[in-house]
């Protein structure tokens, strides 16, 4: 038979090839979903913590109060309801 004989009989099997394959599937798509999620969550700066760090942009009080007052300003709130949650809004802070 000679040095070569691992060749006939002996080795992984086609099983193996089965399951590097498979492995290596779900390698690729953990890497490529992980660099997703990276870029997507680092993106342009923007930190999206959720224990109230603010974005690039101003806290999220500012941004919700100037939303408000466009809604108050496009008649879509009353002054009375448009107090009150300014109100709210700057308890907040």
């Amino acid at each position: 038979m000679g040095g070569f004989g691992w060749q006939y009989g002996q080795g992984a099997g086609p099983g193996w090839w089965v399951v590097m394959a498979i492995f290596m599937i779900v390698f690729w798509t953990v890497l490529v979903m992980g660099v997703v999620y990276s870029v997507r969550h680092f993106r342009d700066g923007h930190y999206h913590h959720d224990h109230g760090a603010s974005s690039m942009y101003g806290a999220p009080n500012e941004d919700a109060i100037e939303i408000l007052r466009t809604r108050f300003a496009k008649g879509e709130l009353d002054e009375a309801e448009f107090k009150s949650r300014l109100a709210l809004l700057q308890e907040r802070r």
